[in-house]
């Protein structure tokens, strides 16, 4: 029995689809068994034979029904299925317990996202619209993409990394990502062999070692001093396929990698037939002197991959990157994603080929280091009468500096009693893939999403959190 309800939003087709389908389902249609003609089932239902007909050309496409020439519609057979129905818990205890955590928080020291206002709204929304009518112009919205992105943004951004990087390649060795974790992910698959290793810095960038595990790569560390990698520890052996390294500013000590060690590291990886892996994150925050060239500026035997991200710079949301590749491997990346296109929007790669063209991309970085000198000449200041009890380790780069406290205390009291405080600060043991290593007084702290004139109440709850301590 069919029973329609004239007064639903849901069509009248959908409604005796769904109970047709319903009964199917429920063998109360059995197999082999006749529909009712749609005239006849129009009449009974009080609807026209339309909508009847619609309901059942739906259930002849999902294969419920088959037309038989001369008979009409005949149920088909369906395997019996037990639907089992999950519901989410709505106030379970760790997402209650979450909710507490956010409605604590009055700051929050991340280095992951920005204050609104470092975002160059008003600029990105007049070019958008501008690159908007050009791209509609040229039909290029209802296009595929390069895979490699957008020619317009790799010759703009070429332009700019050659005068602020010293980087040296074509076009065409410039590939376009959705960030640094799918520009990772690419290089697995294009360098990576069977039970080869990649070597990370210890402590190290924590997203990137997810890809590597994601892509079943075995890691092995190399410690850092405060001149960044110690090279003379990097191991001669042929299964080393690459190291993945941020020599202009380790993450997460901010240490930089000294000139005579980059020669060292380049003299290693042409003898063990290996690949670098340069993260160049944020090397453009430098507040107080020119950001160092990159390795890849005096590599000359193509054993670098140059690794760059825009979320730093603009935003995390756009979710764009980029990699330049060795020619060879430019050759076999070619090869190897040849069915691929581009997964970076493009009006997104227009709108940002245009900042830098124009120049308006250098000026907001030079406003970005006179916001994040000042926030971090801040909180320094703030935390002067305590400096005896505490170490602040930053070289004047970046949006983020690691505290050390003098006294033995773990990480997560700190934490916890900055978050009774109301601040949120972070841990430094997800950077270590040996977690005994890290330092347990250690912290991380961020200052890209804190207001300046906030930092002296965000100090002070810390030292009131803290006070045991200092």
């Amino acid at each position: 029995m069919i029973y329609l309800d004239r007064q639903s939003k849901i069509p009248l087709y959908s409604q005796i689809y769904d109970q047709i389908k319903r009964d199917i389902l429920n063998g109360n249609l059995k197999e082999e068994e006749l529909l009712i003609g749609s005239r006849a089932f129009a009449d009974v239902l009080g609807v026209s034979r339309n909508t009847v007909n619609t309901a059942y050309s739906q259930l002849i496409a999902e294969g419920y029904v088959v037309s038989v020439k001369g008979t009409g519609l005949r149920v088909r057979q369906v395997p019996s299925l037990v639907i089992k129905k999950e519901s989410i818990k709505k106030n379970s205890p760790a997402s209650i317990n979450h909710e507490k955590t956010n409605s604590k928080i009055v700051y929050d020291l991340t280095n992951s996202s920005q204050t609104s206002d470092l975002f160059p709204k008003k600029l990105w929304k007049r070019y958008t619209m501008e690159c908007l009518d050009f791209l509609t112009d040229e039909s290029k919205l209802a296009s595929y993409q390069e895979k490699q992105g957008e020619l317009y943004l790799r010759k703009n951004l070429l332009t700019y990394l050659r005068k602020i990087r010293g980087v040296h390649c074509e076009e065409r060795q410039i590939v376009i990502t959705c960030g640094l974790q799918q520009s990772l992910d690419y290089l697995c698959k294009l360098i990576a062999c069977d039970q080869q290793t990649f070597l990370m810095e210890e402590p190290g960038f924590d997203r990137a070692s997810a890809v590597f595990k994601m892509n079943k790569i075995k890691i092995k560390t190399v410690p850092i001093d405060e001149n960044g990698l110690i090279v003379a520890d990097l191991p001669y052996n042929n299964d080393i396929r690459a190291i993945y390294t941020t020599p202009s500013h380790q993450f997460p000590t901010g240490a930089t990698l000294t000139i005579d060690r980059r020669y060292k590291l380049l003299e290693w990886a042409e003898r063990n037939d290996s690949f670098i892996l340069e993260d160049d994150f944020d090397s453009e925050l430098r507040y107080y002197s020119k950001p160092i060239p990159a390795l890849q500026s005096i590599d000359e035997n193509n054993r670098v991959v140059y690794l760059g991200t825009f979320s730093k710079t603009l935003s995390p949301s756009i979710r764009m990157g980029y990699m330049i590749l060795p020619p060879h491997l430019c050759q076999r990346y070619l090869e190897l994603f040849e069915p691929y296109n581009s997964t970076v929007p493009l009006l997104n790669q227009y709108v940002v080929a245009r900042l830098i063209e124009i120049g308006h991309y250098e000026r907001h970085i030079r406003r970005l280091n006179q916001t994040f000198r000042k926030r971090l000449e801040q909180f320094t200041k703030e935390l002067e009468d305590v400096k005896d009890k505490i170490k602040i380790s930053s070289n004047g780069s970046g949006q983020y500096f690691l505290l050390t406290f003098t006294q033995p205390v773990q990480q997560k009291q700190l934490i916890e009693c900055a978050l009774n405080h109301g601040v949120k600060v972070y841990s430094t043991m997800k950077f270590w893939q040996e977690k005994a290593a890290c330092p347990p007084n250690t912290l991380f702290l961020g200052f890209s999403k804190i207001d300046l004139v906030d930092i002296p109440d965000c100090v002070a709850r810390l030292k009131q959190a803290w006070s045991k301590w200092l």
